[in-house]
């Protein structure tokens, strides 16, 4: 499997939990963005608010 491949496999899979956190949990679009921004701080990064 490519790496590019890899990456596309693991976004569909980060978004298939989000949405079942979503229904399960009853999350709000906004706690979902406070989580993404959590991890992505971790990597260097952060969840841009749009």
């Amino acid at each position: 499997m490519a790496l590019s491949e890899l990456y596309e496999v693991t976004q569909y899979q980060i978004c298939d939990l989000l949405e079942n956190l979503q229904q399960i949990e009853k999350l709000k679009n906004k706690d979902i963005r406070i989580l993404l921004d959590k991890i992505s701080r971790k990597y260097g990064g952060k969840v841009v608010n749009k």
